[in-house]
């Protein structure tokens, strides 16, 4: 009698196996699914930040720009944010991303608090980028001129 117990409980275990492993290698599928989501997310990630570590640098550079004025005129920050705004200084394509530069500055003095100091200007270069949405990166700083 046991014997023919112990046959009749191989008999319907027989499927389990297979069920077992079929569940297994759906589990496995998850996780690499999710694994894989993971590393394209993050290949992203990294790549707009590349982007955005370029807009920094242009930004940088006019800003750069813009502090060879320091200690000057006003109408001297002006020329330079106008050259910077001028077609064909305005826009630097990297990797086939073009970045749109805008500079603004040099129109309205921020006063002084000692006498006989310069004056401080504000200037700001915005670059602008798709990536694929649209992307602005705005740095500014204060420029000391004479008027």
């Amino acid at each position: 009698m046991k014997i023919n117990g112990i046959k009749q409980f191989r008999k319907n275990k027989q499927g389990f196996l297979l069920v077992d492993a079929m569940i297994g290698v759906l589990v496995v599928a998850i996780g690499l699914a999710a694994l894989a989501a993971l590393y394209t997310y993050g290949i992203g990630v990294m790549v707009s930040a590349d982007r955005q570590e370029k807009a920094v640098q242009i930004a940088s550079e006019k800003i750069e720009l813009l502090k060879a004025a320091d200690g000057h005129s006003s109408s001297d920050i002006r020329e330079i944010v106008e050259y910077i705004n001028k077609e064909g200084n305005n826009t630097v394509t990297q990797d086939g991303i073009e970045y749109q530069i805008n500079a603004r500055g040099g129109d309205g003095s921020l006063g002084n608090n000692y006498p006989g100091e310069s004056e401080l200007y504000l200037v700001r270069v915005e670059v602008k980028w798709t990536d694929p949405k649209p992307q602005v990166l705005d740095l500014q700083t204060y420029i000391r001129t004479k008027d």
